[in-house]
């Protein structure tokens, strides 16, 4: 199996005003094609700034960050992007829907956004809105739709590009805890396909049910809880 993330000593520090915080303190982390990984800890625990390193969104402050095997340090914000849309799928606790577009409308972004037609764009959006059962919603606006359906959608548009990287941040949070359930059987479900799943919780019950854990505190791996 080939390694997707690999990161030595990442360190991140913000500086505010005349203090610096040590937000990340010397991670080192290994994450293989295939597996379902959740990455647990308490607010303010860095457990969110490591995702966002992962994803390319914030650059670490110190250390090495190999993604798909490639040093992404030098390159352009051009360059982030092609690779945050091609290599990395993204759930978010909030949905991040575009409210006044279709189910459909919101699935096809990432193919859009890199250039396929529109064609090829709603071919894949329908055949992901059906994998995740919301073929039967794909005109409906994410205002017609309950929190669970929402996550449904934006995990299809996760997967319609077909990424290597699936990153979820509290895909759970805001919803109940039915539809909690319905939204981790998904990703187990993904996983057992293949699918690379790297999910950030404060939950230990939904921690619990990916294939790896990694607890989080003060910006450290604690090593004796690594499963």
């Amino acid at each position: 199996m080939k390694t997707i993330i690999e990161m030595t000593n990442i360190k991140k520090s913000y500086k505010m005003g005349d203090n610096i915080l040590e937000v990340l303190k010397g991670i080192d982390l290994s994450i293989t094609e295939g597996e379902f990984v959740a990455i647990l800890g308490p607010s303010g625990s860095g457990k969110s700034t490591i995702m966002n390193i992962m994803g390319c969104i914030d650059a670490k402050s110190q250390g090495k960050y190999l993604l798909d095997g490639k040093n992404i340090e030098n390159f352009s914000e051009d360059e982030l992007a092609i690779v945050r849309n091609d290599k990395i799928g993204f759930v978010f606790q909030k949905f991040n829907l575009l409210p006044r577009l279709s189910t459909l409308n919101n699935v096809e972004m990432p193919i859009l956004l890199r250039g396929g037609s529109s064609k090829e764009a709603k071919t894949k959006a329908k055949v992901y809105l059906d994998m995740v059962g919301l073929g039967d919603r794909m005109h409906h606006k994410p205002i017609e739709l309950s929190g669970g359906q929402q996550q449904r959608v934006a995990i299809a548009r996760a997967l319609v590009g077909e990424p290597e990287l699936i990153l979820a941040d509290e895909p759970t949070g805001n919803l109940d805890q039915t539809s909690g359930k319905e939204i981790m059987a998904l990703f187990k479900k993904l996983n057992d396909e293949g699918n690379t799943i790297v999910m950030i919780t404060h939950d230990e019950k939904i921690a619990s049910q990916a294939k790896r854990v990694i607890r989080i505190v003060d910006g450290l791996i604690e090593p004796s809880f690594i499963l």
